[in-house]
């Protein structure tokens, strides 16, 4: 996929997006374009036949001439619009335009919106409407064929026509860009069959960005993890023949770094269950817990092409859970790095398990944050559904920032609470804690577990067990990977 940003008579797309409010006109530059180029008959379907009304998300495609086509987009009540109904806005015309033969390009116009309501979530400018569109566009054309004998043609470039270009758009252009690039890397790793993702293929993966990208890396076999003390770890991963490995990848900046910061992502490329076997359906989509892993390993690939003044660690504990003759039991007793003690309850509550080690490596980083993303409870979903992700921390400061950034970039986070009082819920007899503390509060009670196994002061845990995959579509994505939070993420991370 190529993006580009092109002054609008310069534009080589073939198919081309403009907007309408629901009871306005547009008089843009690039409107005005398009209906010049259908001799004023695309603004006679507007405004004097009422093709199109203009609502949310409501499309109507229109041919300009033998070489160009036109998609019209709704966006609704302008003093309703936000940036997150923009950005739905925009999928919805990459979607549109898949089903337009033969067209190989996509521009869009850019936007810029201005209403009372002086929130940042919803007035936007037009930089704002560059990284916006970038994403968006990418998610609604985006599509797995990999394995589909019969591939249609796909969209190659997408263009942003404006003719007052400037730094801003520009610089804003290239971290939507970026930002795309690792929603797809994520989606497609995610995407993939377990039968090729296994812990070594992952591991591989990342050498291959490590020397694209000249990062730093490490990767621990078995026996290294083993000299470690990450026993908690290697108990998840030692029921499967795929032996588990654990990966470090680091972005230094080339001047002093303002942070540093550690991002954990959650490596189940297969989560079974373990001896507390899932029941086949729940297993269906269990490929998808390794999407922290997939986040993470998409977004250090972003950061190194933008550049930020920050030092980022991506850290991944990578395991198959599988139910064996050497699986670990319920009622066995693991030690964590850090020396505490965890009592096996239930072995399909394993990614906290594997978490906790990784937590513990990352405070030997000597990070000014720690940040860890992981599909860890069916629990949030029980809370918040498939369209909001939980955030649970113990630095109001940063989890204030954090939530304040995914408004920004149209994602949808609530905070969870983390209570002393959860630890009543893991007491276990025969160790520190329990790895689970039965149905009540589990998002929470998961999170204090993990709190155990850091000693940092800026510690964010964000849980997308019901926001990285989701079986139906949403108003931007379709069922299956989303990419979720990783405009948020970057965007923060870079700020």
């Amino acid at each position: 996929m190529r993006f580009l940003t092109k002054k609008i008579e310069q534009n080589e797309s073939d198919v081309i997006v403009s907007y309408i409010y629901e009871d306005a006109k547009n008089e843009s530059e690039v409107f005005e374009y398009l209906d010049k180029l259908s001799n004023n008959e695309l603004s006679k379907q507007i405004y004097e036949y009422k093709t199109i009304k203009g609502t949310l998300a409501e499309t109507f495609k229109f041919s300009l001439n033998k070489d160009k086509k036109a998609i019209i987009v709704g966006l609704g009540k302008k003093e309703k619009l936000t940036r997150q109904k923009f950005a739905q806005c925009i999928a919805s015309a990459g979607r549109c335009a898949k089903t337009i033969q033969g067209a190989k390009s996509i521009g869009f116009e850019l936007l810029e919106h201005k209403t009372k309501c002086d929130c940042n979530y919803s007035n936007f400018e037009k930089h704002d409407c560059a990284k916006i569109i970038f994403t968006s566009a990418r998610i609604g054309l985006y599509e797995f064929n990999k394995y589909l004998s019969d591939k249609k043609e796909s969209i190659e470039a997408i263009e942003l026509l404006e003719n007052n270009l400037n730094q801003e758009i520009e610089t804003a252009a290239q971290i939507g860009a970026y930002s795309s690039f690792a929603m797809k890397f994520a989606k497609d790793l995610i995407n993939e069959s377990a039968q090729i993702v296994t812990p070594e293929y992952v591991a591989n993966l990342a050498s291959e960005i490590s020397k694209e990208h000249k990062l730093e890396l490490k990767i621990y076999n078995k026996n290294q993890i083993k000299e470690m003390g990450m026993n908690a770890f290697l108990a998840v991963g030692q029921g499967s023949v795929n032996e588990p490995k654990f990966i470090h990848l680091k972005y230094k900046p080339k001047s002093t770094p303002r942070k540093k910061i550690a991002l954990i992502g959650k490596g189940i490329t297969f989560d079974s269950g373990g001896l507390d076997i899932k029941p086949a359906a729940s297993m269906l989509t269990m490929k998808t817990d390794m999407s922290g892993a997939a986040t993470v390993l998409g977004i250090i690939q972003a950061i190194a092409k933008i550049e930020p003044d920050i030092e980022l660690h991506v850290i991944s504990a990578l395991c198959e859970n599988m139910p064996s003759g050497s699986s670990y039991k319920q009622g066995d007793v693991v030690i964590a790095k850090n020396g505490k003690t965890i009592e096996i309850d239930n072995t399909d509550a394993e990614g906290r398990v594997t978490l906790a080690d990784a937590l513990c490596y990352a405070d030997t980083l000597g990070v000014d944050e720690v940040i860890d993303i992981a599909t860890l409870t069916g629990a949030v979903i029980v809370s918040l559904g498939h369209n909001i992700t939980g955030v649970m921390g113990n630095n109001q400061k940063q989890i204030d920032n954090f939530i304040e950034m995914s408004k920004k970039c149209g994602e949808n986070t609530w905070q969870m609470p983390i209570l002393e009082e959860m630890k009543d819920n893991l007491k276990s007899e025969i160790a520190d804690m329990k790895n689970t503390g039965g149905r009540n509060a589990g998002t929470s009670t998961a999170a204090w577990f993990l709190s155990n196994f850091t000693k940092s002061n800026s510690w964010l845990h964000l849980d997308i067990a019901g926001t990285a995959a989701p079986e139906k579509s949403n108003k931007e994505t379709l069922k299956g990977p989303t990419g979720v939070m990783i405009r948020t993420l970057i965007n923060y991370l870079i700020s």
